[in-house]
């Protein structure tokens, strides 16, 4: 029962580092675009989701590596209209353990959402680029997640952000 609420404390920025991040989804369509899309402020979903895995089996006394499948969506318009544009980007980022006991998948995947601020901006950033080379220079992204988004309960964050 003890090393369960140490598993509940853990920050996994604190006994793993960054190896290797790589897009592997870029992914956008624009749909009905009339004149008023510009004239007025409009919501926009952005979703986060991410997806663990263990990289490498245990190996004796190597620290484990993970692997997390993040995406970013983002959809703009209204329900009843249907989207102006969806767009989605993807990464696929290796997290290798290097202190600590090593985390086994069931710790890793109750707190990888600790990553998630490590994870969004960079997925923020290739987003920010892809709505601008489809012209939508007007949709502003958050640029840092609110600190309950990264909770361990949650694999999918929401994120709220305005098309202008």
């Amino acid at each position: 029962m003890a090393s369960r609420s140490h598993v509940a404390g853990v920050n996994l920025l604190d006994h793993f580092v960054l190896q290797h991040v790589q897009v592997s989804l870029l992914k956008a369509r624009l749909a009905n675009l009339g004149k008023e899309a510009g004239e007025k402020q409009q919501e926009a979903k952005v979703e986060l989701n991410l997806t663990p895995r263990l990289l490498n089996a245990d190996s004796g006394d190597a620290l484990p590596a993970y692997q997390v499948s993040a995406r970013l969506s983002c959809r703009g318009g209204s329900e009843s209209a249907g989207p102006r544009f969806v767009a989605q980007v993807g990464f696929e980022a290796v997290y290798q353990q290097v202190s600590g006991e090593p985390v086994d998948v069931a710790e890793f995947g109750s707190s990888h959402a600790s990553l998630t601020r490590q994870l969004y901006p960079l997925l923020q950033q290739e987003m920010r680029s892809l709505l601008l080379r489809m012209g939508l220079e007007q949709v502003h992204l958050p640029f840092d997640l609110a600190a309950q988004a990264a909770s361990p309960e949650q694999e999918t964050v929401q994120v709220s952000g305005a098309v202008h």
